[in-house]
């Protein structure tokens, strides 16, 4: 890429909430005339990830719940690549473009580094192979068709417990992710159920489980303790101090080596830095997060910057900021303002936001919120919850879109049926004894 030696170049490695919210914020404070500011990211949108269940489920339409980093942002120059390394004392960073295995090299005058995280995977045998992620809009929907796919096969399964271990879903991981997904694809799978002749509600059954004591552990104590009461008596059991050692297609091995039957794993069971951090060999804390200043330098570097998912950022007691959408946003336009002030040789200022609040959606209508020190709970929390994205989601376009998809599902009934575009797993089957018997 040619470079204009006349301008100060910054490049911004990552396009989800943190990467993308310093680029707009940049737009606004500097001039395109001496500096210019370039985003490289793998995909030419970002997920509106507090409605990535939501846009699974077909609550509303998955397009709905991604935005066009080539629309959010009108002067950054964009460009669709994969990041392999960044080089801090040639300050280049090495990428290719989508689709393409040609290497190439980037300069820089100042780096920002907002590439997110990846789903942690320990070394659980059957993991990679057999359970379902949920980190992205594709995870959602492949998920959702399993999830139909396994509804018509217990339709024609006489064996109710083997029907009922098709519809059993387990999550791995009681974070918000993971609570939310156990009470929605539950909600969404008894919806559905009610349409098949041969399937009781009850089959249809989630098991969560919790290395810690309990769910939530960032939540306040009493709205956590209300989520487990109504995700329980939803058909949710809480399985806490307890992970899987073993996963395979049919079934699970917990820890203390109980069987478990299901064809459904979904892990929500934390994140880790993505791979490209140690590629760099870049300064980590103890768990691979790039270790930042309160300022959000990347510790030994003046032009090297880091925010978001993949990195620690302190607040003022040395304890880093959790890893939330609301906390990236305003880290990306905390950030713009210190680059800002570097250019124009002012001093940076330390980072400090305190949480306006936390929300979770437990299926069915119902949620917890805690908004500026405020508890709420059951259907008026999850209306608060729709209320507040609906608000946060980018431009008022979309927030339309939403919003009508949202008053039509409440009219309309919605056609569940698979999308068709992810290629699904066969059913592992013993054979039957004797002849097959007719339908």
């Amino acid at each position: 890429m040619q470079r204009d030696t006349h301008k100060t170049r910054i490049v911004i490695v990552g396009g989800g909430f943190a990467g993308a919210y310093c680029a707009q914020a940049l737009e606004k404070k500097i001039s395109s005339r001496d500096t210019e500011v370039l985003l490289l990211d793998r995909n030419n949108y970002f997920v509106f990830s507090p409605l990535l269940i939501e846009a699974g489920i077909g609550e509303l339409e998955p397009r709905h719940a991604v935005v066009s980093i080539r629309s959010f942002l009108r002067k950054t120059e964009f460009r669709m690549a994969e990041v392999d390394r960044v080089d801090p004392a040639a300050q280049q960073v090495h990428y290719r473009l989508s689709g393409g295995t040609d290497p190439r090299v980037l300069g820089y005058d100042q780096l920002v580094i907002a590439t997110g995280s990846v789903p942690r995977l320990p070394d659980v045998p059957g993991l990679l192979e057999y359970a379902h992620p949920l980190k992205s809009l594709v995870d959602a929907v492949a998920l959702r068709d399993h999830i139909l796919q396994l509804l018509e096969w217990a339709e024609g399964v006489e064996d109710p417990e083997e029907r009922k271990s098709l519809l059993h879903l387990v999550v791995v991981g009681a974070n918000y992710t993971g609570v939310e997904a156990a009470g929605e694809f539950l909600a969404f799978m008894r919806r559905v159920a009610r349409k098949f002749k041969n399937i009781q509600i009850e089959d249809c059954r989630a098991t969560l489980f919790e290395l810690s004591n309990r769910i939530l552990p960032t939540l306040d104590e009493r709205l956590a303790n209300y989520a487990a009461g109504e995700i329980t008596r939803h058909g949710t059991t809480i399985r806490l101090e307890e992970t899987l050692a073993q996963i395979e297609a049919d079934h699970c091995i917990t820890q203390s080596g109980e069987r478990i039957d299901a064809q459904t794993v979904i892990w929500c069971a934390g994140i880790a830095p993505p791979p490209f951090v140690a590629e760099s060999q870049l300064p980590t804390g103890p768990r691979g997060y790039i270790d930042c200043a309160t300022d959000f330098r990347v510790r030994g570097y003046e032009n090297l910057w880091a925010i978001g998912d993949c990195s620690l950022n302190p607040d003022d007691a040395g304890h880093p900021y959790p890893p939330t959408a609301q906390h990236a946003v305003r880290m990306g336009a905390h950030l713009a303002a210190n680059l800002t002030a570097v250019l124009r040789g002012r001093p940076t200022k330390p980072f400090r936001f305190t949480m306006l609040g936390s929300l979770a959606a437990l299926g069915g209508h119902r949620g917890v919120a805690r908004i500026l020190g405020i508890d709420f709970s059951g259907w008026i929390a999850w209306f608060l919850w729709r209320t507040v994205y609906l608000l946060k989601m980018p431009g008022w376009g979309r927030r339309l879109r939403v919003a009508v998809d949202w008053s039509l599902d409440l009219f309309c009934t919605r056609d569940d049926v698979q999308l068709g575009v992810h290629r699904l797993r066969e059913q592992k089957r013993e054979p039957p004894p004797g002849p097959a018997p007719r339908d």
